[in-house]
């Protein structure tokens, strides 16, 4: 984890998008994760749309026909009108041992690194409850 958090730490950008970006594609490179990142400002879109809206219309640009938002937004979302459908991910609770002190929960990625295996970390990323859009 180290070397992982060296290589972000030395990314040479005064854009700190493109430090976030590089952090998200270092982290994802080292969980094997191979999903596609997409940046959404790189996308040639109205700017004037914000929330619900500015998410439809890039779902639309790139031809989803699923979205996953995090559990919190819920009640803020219609999607389906649009054709395309929605679903809410609910982690189920993470706990590991963090030195010998009482656990903090929902720390950094990078929290998560320093005390667990890369096994564990993707076994981890697997639980969850998938919740359908009413």
């Amino acid at each position: 984890v180290n070397f992982l958090l060296e290589k972000i730490l030395e990314t040479q950008t005064d854009n700190l998008a493109e430090y976030v970006i590089n952090s998200i594609r270092c982290v994802a490179e080292y969980l094997e994760i191979k999903t596609e990142i997409v940046i959404s400002s790189l996308l040639s879109k109205s700017n004037k749309l914000k929330g619900q809206d500015k998410v439809i219309e890039i779902c639309k640009k790139l031809n989803a026909t699923d979205y996953y938002n995090a559990i919190g937004g819920m009640d803020f979302y219609e999607f389906k009108k649009n054709g395309i459908n929605l679903s809410f991910l609910k982690t189920n609770d993470i706990c590991y041992e963090q030195f010998n002190n009482e656990f903090v929960s929902n720390l950094s990625i990078i929290d998560v690194m320093m005390f667990n295996s890369k096994d564990k970390i993707k076994e981890m990323l697997d639980d969850f409850i998938l919740i359908k859009e009413r």
